[in-house]
């Protein structure tokens, strides 16, 4: 208690867990405290994951992670707002993926094929299939959580593997487009598929970010390869002929949105004033959470 008021260290006096090292504890809640002093409360609050601005007895996981350093990649030794934003979201996710496997429901995780990334794409022709989709990947034993970051976070996804086996995927839906959508999901799903063993320490993604790195090239190739195959992109209608018309027709002969195949388009053109009406037609944050 500091003058009568009572501090965010008596949420986080004991952890419920074996015997803990004082100094450490002591240490963790100053980096823990650091941390969350920088963070927007008003879109904590907006977000639901924290009851008031002075209560933040609901972030005991976020804490618990950075005390037993859970991962490398989470809780680097930065005190910018951008790793605390960063931090707490890919916490909240790693949260709600450990009790949807402690809920007993969750088949074990038996890999991905490429096959496999195929038909997921293909569910991409029915846009309201996208509520569905925690539901589907449970069924190949990875957990997909829907978890809208902070503002300002530059994060698109995150794959990482739970102790258990599990593979989880989170979207941040950073953007409300269907083809970015789409794409971060199959990207993510590419790494389970190709970088499982590699999977311990999470993988974040800002995929408006150019980069060189072989893991990054390799998932961004078989995710556009699960949306079409190569020879096909090669030589398509929509690549001398620009018209919606041409992607339309393109899309529905693979079994692909168009606006997933009009994404492609603006992505390999580099031009991203074509085709705002197709990828926007539908709103992905409006469609999951009710709101824009």
């Amino acid at each position: 208690m500091t003058n009568g008021k009572k501090d965010i260290w008596d949420d986080f006096i004991t952890l419920n867990t074996p015997p803990v090292n004082t100094h450490k504890l002591y240490e963790t809640y100053k980096t823990f405290k650091e941390r969350v002093e920088s963070l927007p409360k008003s879109d904590l609050l907006k977000l639901g994951w924290i009851s008031d601005k002075n209560n933040l007895s609901s972030m005991t996981d976020f804490f618990k992670d950075i005390y037993y350093e859970s991962n490398n990649v989470l809780f680097r030794k930065s005190s910018t707002s951008d790793a605390a934003l960063l931090s707490i979201w890919l916490s909240k996710v790693k949260s709600i993926a450990e009790v949807n496997v402690m809920s007993g429901s969750m088949p074990s995780f038996n890999g991905l094929s490429k096959q496999q990334l195929k038909d997921i794409a293909r569910l991409s022709i029915d846009p309201n299939v996208i509520n569905s989709l925690p539901s589907i990947m449970e069924r190949y034993g990875i957990v997909l959580v829907y978890e809208r970051s902070l503002p300002a976070t530059k994060v698109d996804g995150v794959v990482f593997r739970l102790s258990s086996g599990h593979p989880v995927i989170g979207l941040s839906f950073r953007y409300s487009r269907i083809d970015y959508f789409w794409f971060t999901l199959l990207h993510e799903l590419a790494h389970v598929c190709l970088h499982i063993d590699e999977l311990r320490s999470p993988i974040l993604d800002d995929l408006d970010v150019e980069t060189q790195d072989k893991v990054e090239i390799a998932a961004n190739r078989l995710a556009k390869g699960s949306f079409v195959d190569r020879s096909e992109w090669r030589n398509c209608e929509p690549k001398y002929n620009k018209s919606d018309e041409a992607v339309e027709k393109f899309a529905a002969k693979i079994g692909i949105h168009k606006g997933v195949i009009a994404g492609l388009l603006r992505k390999e053109l580099g031009d991203y004033s074509i085709y705002s009406k197709m990828v926007n037609e539908i709103n992905i944050r409006e469609l999951i959470f009710g709101d824009g």
